[in-house]
């Protein structure tokens, strides 16, 4: 099924229909369309125009409904804490972007006398150069 999107995590090319959703999640069709239009999950439209949804959204599509049936959290403060959570996911690739950019500045600015570099970790590995795990990784997320 060939698809456009706007969506956060639709990179597998995994697709479900909307009939799928709601077998998946046991969302109603309406709390759907609710949850989509509070911006929840944003779906992708298939060749015929159809909503197609990606594993992503269902993850966020099963977590909404537990908040709304099970917290008693409103629509609309559901889709505040996805939304404030996909800006912090955002912030974090930009973070992961800028270091990495400033390693690679300071790996051209600062060549070394033997020209060889080794980095230790905290867990007594020895790498040949820098090794930088993503900042994911360094903060133990």
């Amino acid at each position: 099924m060939t698809m456009t999107s706007n969506n956060h995590e639709r990179r597998d090319n995994v697709v479900f229909t909307t009939i799928q959703v709601v077998h998946l999640t046991g969302i109603h069709p309406r709390t759907l369309d609710a949850f989509a239009l509070a911006g929840i999950v944003r779906p992708g439209q298939d060749v015929a125009g159809q909503p197609v949804y990606g594993r992503a959204d269902v993850a966020r599509l099963r977590q909404a409904l537990t908040m709304v049936q099970h917290a008693g959290m409103p629509v609309a403060q559901v889709a505040w804490i996805f939304a404030l959570r996909d800006q912090i996911d955002q912030t974090r690739r930009e973070l992961d972007h800028l270091v990495g950019q400033l390693w690679a500045e300071l790996d051209s600015a600062m060549p070394t006398p033997s020209g060889r570099v080794f980095t230790t970790g905290a867990d007594g590995r020895v790498w040949v150069g820098r090794h930088r795990p993503g900042a994911r990784r360094r903060l133990g997320r």
